[in-house]
């Protein structure tokens, strides 16, 4: 990989809020816990504007900001690997 290819990389990483630190897959959730957070803040709250600045909101609207990136990139025709049946998912948010 040429080293344009290779910083090309690192900025799409980073644009999806890509954590470097290795600490941060102990905090790991599979999407549908994830989703079910969603769900709750949403019946809370009555809306789904996760901030990422509150420490008690910070993961989850990071995690709904990398689903709202993927999925303007699945609807502009970039198909991205996803857990699960990535349709299904995309139709419940």
């Amino acid at each position: 990989m040429t080293g344009g290819k290779c910083e090309e990389k690192i900025n799409q990483l980073e644009n999806i809020d890509f954590n470097w630190d290795s600490e941060a897959a102990s905090n790991y959730q599979p999407w549908d816990e994830m989703f079910e957070e969603l769900k709750l803040f949403k019946e809370k709250h009555g809306h789904a504007y996760v901030p990422t600045k509150d420490a008690d909101t910070a993961q989850l609207g990071r995690w709904l900001n990398r689903q709202r990136y993927a999925y303007r990139n699945y609807k502009a025709g970039n198909k991205q690997k996803f857990q699960g049946p990535l349709e299904e998912r995309i139709n419940k948010l």
